[in-house]
């Protein structure tokens, strides 16, 4: 597979979601591992994409955070520009 350089502004677009999601799974009180345990999602996985580290985020993936977080999926997409 051929690594691809990621847009700036889709790499900004990308973070917005993952610093979004993270901040809303604090707000929810929930720890990195009890998302991981509503999602399905590895706990590793969550780490680094909160670490800033989204290359490799999928849409799958931001489905799955949204609804073990219970957010309309517009909501996350909502002020990203």
């Amino acid at each position: 597979m051929i690594d691809k350089e990621i847009n700036p502004n889709n790499s900004d677009r990308l973070q917005a979601v993952t610093v979004f999601l993270k901040w809303y799974r604090i707000n929810s009180g929930l720890t990195q591992l009890e998302l991981s345990e509503c999602s399905g999602i590895h706990r590793n996985t969550i780490v680094r994409y909160e670490s800033c580290n989204p290359e490799n985020l999928t849409l799958l993936t931001v489905f799955e955070i949204a609804n073990a977080l219970d957010i309309d999926i517009n909501q996350i997409f909502m002020e990203i520009e």
